[in-house]
């Protein structure tokens, strides 16, 4: 309860400092803004003072009062520079203020929200350890990182270490992006639920996501149409992946329907498949971004704000945009480090043109300033902090490749079968749009070179994170070209046909990998993520053992001693820490040794502290010879139900 009334107040207060910072901007602009600026201040007011008192109520209540008194700050600093501007006035005028009547392009967009966040609602709730006989449960997308991110956000709430470290690799700093995570653990401290701690946040970042992209596009395009095509292309995204589930349907109808039933053979992920329209790669933004990678997700909250903001103040003269977007810009690091690297490039490429254009004019020169210092000054600390800790000197995360995940096709068909129609367009769509918005898309142009020929993190994968900020304005101006050609059309009999064919070409492989995802959620189909027993077990951990205890177990990914007790354990997967960069590789050798060998468990236990061991089917499935019967006759066995058992031996 607590939780949920300290996010609610940090949204008050965020919607509060958007109503004084973008006064005269349209309601629902304030309000989008101050979402996001209320989730960054959850996230960011405590670090200063966790760095002293660890991650406590304590830090979170100064943290709270520091957002009050900035709050207070910009009211003061606003009523000096407007003298119209009083607290009394300001109060009198509030609900004038934010009871402006919608505007037909809002209202468009309210009703295509609603059916967004109705989807983004089920999708969570079906997706997030639901209970059902005991046992937890979740979807197709967030089977593999769900684990992880329970982990960070119950070991940092639990054991209030901070800087934190991996409750999966204990003694080492957590080098991952974990305000995403920091902002339920937050909830999660105050008393919330994991479950709600988990939801409640995203929730709003998928409503802030969403309406970032809508007012950018709006804000670019003038046109309420073109904005409603790019924001489908976007967020329905897909390309030619439905033909390969097409082929051969008279011989074998299963190969359409396993889309729904099968894990992961959708129209946006094929991948170790054969034939021409495999290989495909491109996945939906909703389904394999914004609902399992929470770094994303909230990144782009954040991003979508500075890319609104230094668009009006690059392309519309709004000079005054240029530090707010600067601090913001300054933020994201530790919130998702691949949406501060798209966001500097973009504003290499924006700041490069503006440079041309207006000839190296002081103007220009200072009003660039005004961003980048700011955005270096709070984001370099973090980046020494952490960013550079794990990736310097680690050749798995710099370094060349040429032609992203492509491996068996050709270039230009590879881009055109994932991307699908989009791209097809994209030559033509660059010609057709104003000069403004060729120069708009330099930034664009940047990140895809750079995708290219760079990878930033030992998966490769991964740049698709980069690439997708590439193809949001892709999608903006395609959409620009598409509304441009309806209308020229608009006297060609069968005009509306055709519109209709080419948007389903567009948006069909990403609303089938939607569904898919939806039902995904619901038993039958649904994935067991943690068993009965399992979560009992959990029950017991928490309330039975230290907050800081580390227990020794098998290394799968789904382990509910680190997920739902924030509780350390001695090695984690293999599959979450390879992709940090953490060197785990010779824990991850020991385990072998130390639940099959005394000497070697004696040895180790006293070196890494081992408090309790965990025993079930994970562990006397992988080590056949585990020493149980050292376990009983050595220790005491504090608990057992079904086919765990746990061994207190320290």
């Amino acid at each position: 309860m607590f939780g949920i009334l300290l996010y609610t107040f940090y949204l008050v207060i965020g919607v509060l400092i958007s109503d004084v910072v973008l006064d005269g901007k349209r309601p629902l602009v304030r309000l989008w803004v101050g979402l996001v600026t209320g989730t960054v201040l959850l996230m960011w007011s405590n670090v200063p003072f966790s760095f002293i008192y660890g991650f406590t109520v304590g830090s979170h209540l100064l943290g709270l009062a520091c957002s009050l008194l900035i709050t207070f700050l910009l009211f003061f600093a606003k009523s000096r520079k407007d003298t119209s501007f009083r607290a009394k006035a300001y109060i009198k005028t509030f609900q004038s203020r934010w009871s402006v009547p919608l505007e037909k392009s809002e209202k468009t967009y309210m009703l295509i929200l609603s059916a967004f966040m109705v989807y983004s609602l089920v999708v969570l709730l079906n997706h997030t350890i639901y209970k059902l006989d005991g046992a937890m449960w979740t979807g197709q997308s967030t089977y593999g990182d769900m684990s992880m991110h329970l982990g960070f956000i119950t070991s940092i709430a639990t054991q209030g270490t901070f800087p934190p470290e991996y409750s999966i690799l204990p003694g080492t700093k957590l080098n991952y992006p974990f305000l995403c995570d920091s902002v339920s653990s937050s909830l999660y401290l105050f008393g919330s639920s994991l479950r709600v701690s988990y939801i409640m946040p995203m929730l709003v970042a998928f409503v802030t996501v969403f309406t970032g992209f809508w007012f950018l596009a709006m804000r670019i395009l003038k046109r309420t149409s073109k904005a409603v095509i790019a924001f489908m292309l976007f967020f329905l995204n897909g390309g030619f992946g439905l033909i390969y589930f097409l082929d051969n349907l008279r011989v074998d109808k299963s190969n359409f329907t396993r889309i729904f039933t099968s894990f992961y053979n959708t129209p946006t992920n094929l991948v170790n498949h054969e034939g021409s329209f495999s290989n495909i790669r491109w996945t939906n933004t909703i389904v394999d971004m914004m609902i399992p990678q929470r770094a994303t997700l909230f990144g782009w909250m954040i991003l979508f704000v500075v890319l609104y903001l230094l668009y009006m103040a690059v392309f519309e003269k709004k000079k005054k945009f240029f530090l707010p977007a600067g601090i913001f810009a300054g933020l994201i690091p530790m919130i998702h480090t691949h949406s501060f690297l798209a966001c500097g490039l973009v504003a290499f490429g924006w700041m490069f043109v503006s440079l041309i254009k207006e000839k190296f004019s002081k103007e220009i020169l200072l009003s660039w300033l005004k961003f980048g210092i700011p955005a270096l000054l709070i984001s370099i600390p973090q980046l020494l902090i952490w960013t550079f800790d794990a990736a310097l000197g680690n050749e798995s995360f710099i370094r060349h490749v040429f032609n992203w995940v492509n491996e068996t096709d050709n270039w230009l068909w590879f881009w055109v079968k994932n991307v699908g129609v989009t791209f097809i367009l994209l030559p033509i769509a660059f010609l057709n749009t104003s000069t403004k918005n060729k120069l708009m898309y330099s930034g664009a142009i940047l990140i895809f070179i750079v995708g290219e020929l760079v990878v930033f993190q030992p998966n490769l994968y991964d740049n698709n994170k980069l690439f997708l900020i590439w193809y949001l304005f892709t999608t903006i101006i395609v959409a620009e070209l598409m509304v441009d050609m309806y209308d020229k059309l608009r006297e060609v009999k069968g005009h509306q046909i055709l519109a209709g064919i080419m948007i389903f070409l567009c948006v069909n492989a990403g609303v089938l990998t939607m569904a898919r995802e939806l039902i995904s959620g619901f038993r039958p189909y649904s994935f067991q993520l943690y068993g009965e027993d399992h979560v009992s077990a959990a029950d017991y951990i928490l309330e039975n053992t230290e907050k800081d205890a580390t227990f020794l177990s098998y290394n799968n990914h789904n382990n509910v001693i680190s997920s739902l007790t924030g509780r350390n354990i001695f090695c984690g997967s293999g599959s979450l820490l390879f992709f940090h960069g953490t060197g785990y590789q010779e824990r991850e050798n020991l385990l072998n040794s130390m639940f099959t060998d005394i000497d070697s468990f004696e040895l180790y236990k006293a070196e890494y502290g081992i408090d309790y061991v965990f025993v079930s089917s994970y562990e006397r499935g992988n080590y056949p010879e585990i020493i149980i019967d050292y376990f009983d006759e050595a220790y005491q066995e504090v608990y057992t139900q079904g086919e765990v058992t746990i061994y207190k031996v320290n």
